[in-house]
């Protein structure tokens, strides 16, 4: 009987301090969608091939009754070998419930320091992070749309991605210090 009792209460404690340690984390959902935008005018001036290049980076917020605080971030992706880029600073949004918008290239450029934002071609990726508040879930619709002219202003072609939720999770201190040094960030952003 006794060990009934001491397994009972082994088992209560480990429930408790497994959920103590749930609740002292905190988690980032945060998708990554591939940008390629600008004029490529010959083969090996860039990654791709001779054309024209744009991207249109859409967001949903397929909550039906919360609004979708998120943050955003261009990272330039130079080719292999060069001196790497520092990822532009963030950027807070929000959409209202069931609402949506884009990010194009004119944004991704704004978001790029000189002398990424002038170059005829740069691509990369449009970061978005969403950082879970109690009751309201990270979850976004991103889908990510290509397009090519070959050579430009002949044909066209299309494509349409959906980019991958990657759920991250921290300690509570941890995401908490990354989610105020988002918002920091953000503030000090003089573009929005």
């Amino acid at each position: 009987m006794k060990s009934r009792n001491t397994a009972a209460i082994v088992l209560a404690l480990a429930t408790v301090s497994t959920a103590v340690q749930a609740q002292e984390r905190i988690q980032f959902a945060e998708y990554s969608a591939k940008f390629l935008c600008g004029l490529v005018k010959e083969e090996g001036a860039a990654s791709v091939r001779p054309g024209l290049y744009d991207t249109s980076i859409n967001i949903h917020n397929p909550q039906i009754v919360s609004s979708m605080p998120f943050f955003k971030k261009v990272v330039f992706a130079p080719r292999e070998g060069e001196d790497p880029v520092r990822p532009s600073r963030f950027r807070r949004d929000e959409l209202k419930a069931d609402f949506a918008e884009h990010v194009d290239c004119k944004i991704i450029r704004s978001m790029l320091a000189p002398p990424q934002s002038g170059a005829s071609f740069v691509e990369g990726f449009v970061v978005l992070i969403a950082v879970a508040a109690k009751g309201i879930s990270t979850d976004l619709d991103v889908v990510g749309v290509y397009t090519v002219s070959n050579p430009p202003g002949q044909d066209t072609d299309l494509e349409m991605l959906p980019a991958t939720q990657h759920v991250l999770t921290f300690p509570l201190a941890t995401g908490t210090k990354l989610r105020d040094q988002m918002l920091e960030d953000s503030k000090s952003n003089p573009d929005k």
